[in-house]
């Protein structure tokens, strides 16, 4: 192997596997939820996930959008810069996590009647929704942190804390939804909890000798042009979980008019795969992130090339692997979150079947979106990402369903990464090139 090759496993295995890992927390809740509590629960749950991922990305606006040009500065050389940016990461990481969890919590109710919520899901829609609002700033914290450490060379490290996190959720869920009969509501105290011990492990990261990166009174003071610039190179990465969230969005109201509470628990299953072969492609984009933003600040463009290429191979034959899983694994994964009889269990399985394709461009998409990021192309980055969730994902689950029903629902997906994907070819080959 290269050396090359070397550096890009180094760098993108610990994010594959840490990404995997964070995305694991809400399906491990998923499992709980639906085994403890059934089709109803299942659609309880999924109604609340769009508030609380929008929520969430200001850590991943945040946090991305800091740990970019942190290792730009880096690769440039500059340390006290990396510094300053590190104070500013954490004061709008902090400012954020408090801002919105107080203007959000008093209407949650009203948000989630917005999103859908029928009378009877509506009691445990709401209670998981308090518990994991008000788990907030947590969560905006241990995003950040994560970021930060695996782009301040430690990718590995990055990949331990959310580890450690993922089993204790896993020990606290089996505690509080079995054993203290908490249902739903047990799952979103275990995770709030797991999100706690790793934001603590990341708070003792940044004053040990592992990082030259420090807290210092410079976080209370705040340097606009350096939260521009952070809020800026992080709007990618909010689209990217934009995209995630009309998603769950779109298609949760989709499936709940064509398919009623049954549709909804349906996807709520195919969500939950969807969701782990984005967080794997999404690993493999933040994975090369801070490899392709350290040679574009040294100027080794040829370096910050081979880097790119070497994600979309990856990606595109991930992204194979995926969708064979797909059609192995449709029977099997509905009777894994407690639909093993009825409408609902028929109506995952073909809905799994039907969306498997898309992951054969999701990947490749992901990766560009992101390598266009780190190199200042926030333009087509931002095409990718926004032409999802507000021109391609759209058109396809609004427009099919008219058509065949909830089967449009599962096939927009596909058709949306098939658009997107000739997006990308223009990029390449269109009058401008690569």
């Amino acid at each position: 192997m290269t050396k090359d090759t070397n550096l890009f496993w180094k760098y993108v295995l610990p994010s594959i596997i840490g990404m995997l890992i964070c995305g694991s927390y809400s399906i491990v809740d998923t499992v709980f939820i639906g085994l403890s509590g059934g089709k109803n629960a299942l659609a309880a749950a999924s109604i609340t996930w769009p508030v609380v991922m929008l929520l969430q990305a200001s850590g991943s606006l945040v946090g991305a959008g800091g740990a970019v040009l942190i290792s730009q500065s880096t690769g440039a050389g500059d340390a006290d810069r990396a510094r300053k940016l590190f104070n500013q990461v954490l004061l709008l990481a902090v400012g954020s996590g408090i801002v919105l969890t107080l203007i959000t919590f008093p209407f949650l109710e009203k948000i989630l009647l917005a999103l859908g919520a029928t009378p009877e899901i509506m009691p445990v829609s709401l209670r998981y929704a308090q518990y994991i609002v008000g788990g907030l700033l947590l969560s905006i914290f241990m995003t950040m942190g994560l970021e930060i450490i695996r782009n301040d060379g430690h990718p590995t490290l990055s990949m331990a804390i959310m580890v450690c996190g993922l089993l204790v959720n896993i020990a606290l869920d089996w505690v509080f939804v079995f054993i203290l009969k908490q249902g739903a509501v047990g799952a979103a105290i275990a995770t709030v909890i797991s999100m706690g011990i790793a934001s603590a492990a990341e708070f003792f990261y940044f004053i040990s000798p592992l990082t030259k990166l420090r807290y210092t009174s410079g976080m209370l003071r705040p340097q606009w042009q350096e939260i521009k610039e952070i809020t800026i190179t992080g709007i990618p990465i909010f689209g990217n979980m934009l995209s995630i969230i009309a998603m769950l969005y779109m298609h949760n109201a989709q499936s709940l008019r064509y398919g009623g509470v049954d549709g909804l628990a349906a996807y709520t299953v195919i969500s939950a795969l969807e969701s782990l072969g984005s967080l794997l492609m999404t690993g493999i984009a933040c994975g090369i992130q801070p490899l392709t933003a350290q040679m574009y600040g040294a100027g080794k463009f040829k370096r910050q090339n081979r880097f790119g290429n070497y994600a979309y191979y990856l990606s595109f034959l991930s992204g194979i692997g995926l969708m064979l899983f797909s059609f192995a694994m449709h029977k099997v994964m509905p009777t894994w979150m407690g639909l093993t009889e009825g409408t609902a269990q028929k109506l995952a399985m073909t809905g799994i079947i039907l969306s498997a394709p898309a992951f054969l461009f999701l990947g490749v998409v992901r990766v560009a979106a992101f390598y266009y990021q780190s190199t200042g192309n926030i333009g087509k980055s931002s095409w990718l990402i926004y032409g999802d969730s507000f021109i391609a994902l759209p058109l396809c689950i609004y427009i099919l369903p008219c058509f065949i029903g909830i089967n449009g629902v599962w096939l927009a997906m596909p058709v949306s990464r098939i658009l997107l994907m000739g997006l990308l070819i223009y990029f390449w080959f269109g009058p401008k090139g690569k």
